[in-house]
């Protein structure tokens, strides 16, 4: 992650972009070949071919380059889907536009995602995943009264969080036979309609 004077800065040195790629790219790689507790720190440097100092530079520990990892995925990934704010969209549109992103970003980063589900690198990373999405609906919310809602903000974008997240989990499983406009057109329809209404409405 940055550290204060490159986020002051605004950009980061070339090179060090370079080598956390190599290093996040080595560390992803050897997710997929063995559990993370038998992952050595020899191991993502060798697979990355830098020595063990220059991994220092750049993160603490094992466990500090997953979380770096992970926020700067999920980072990107909502980073995306807030582009929906540009224009004047719809709510419908909106949404359409943001499940759109979201799915598409889940299929570029398939590995990363098969990883953290059923690796289990990150114990908690389907509950913190879920608050990713809930902070991003809050905020999409803010602005709206929610004395004339009849759910509270805070219900409502944690239902969407958990849907979201349950929806991308099985789609994973199922070896993402759908495409990322498939996935989309399901998702605003339950979003649209709710899954009960959704069921309601085929008989």
């Amino acid at each position: 992650m940055p550290t204060n004077a490159e986020k002051e800065s605004g950009r980061l040195d070339p090179r060090v972009v370079r080598t956390r790629k190599l290093l996040r790219e080595a560390f992803l790689l050897l997710l997929k070949e063995k559990p993370y507790d038998r992952i050595t720190i020899a191991d993502i440097t060798q697979h990355a071919t830098v020595n063990r100092k220059t991994f220092y530079l750049h993160y603490e520990t094992k466990d500090h380059l997953l979380q770096s990892v992970t926020d700067d995925i999920l980072d990107d990934l909502f980073g995306e889907a807030s582009e929906a704010q540009l224009g004047d969209l719809s709510i419908d549109e909106q949404q359409a536009y943001i499940a759109g992103r979201i799915f598409t970003y889940v299929k570029k980063h398939q590995t990363f995602f098969e990883v953290m589900f059923e690796r289990k690198a990150m114990t908690d990373f389907v509950q913190y995943m879920k608050r990713y999405f809930a902070r991003f609906y809050e905020e999409k919310f803010a602005n709206l009264d929610e004395s004339r809602l009849p759910v509270q903000k805070d219900v409502i974008a944690s239902y969407i969080g958990s849907a979201y997240v349950g929806v991308i989990h099985g789609w994973l499983n199922d070896g993402m036979r759908q495409t990322p406009e498939e996935m989309t057109r399901q998702m605003i329809l339950l979003n649209l309609q709710g899954p009960i209404q959704t069921v309601k409405n085929s008989h």
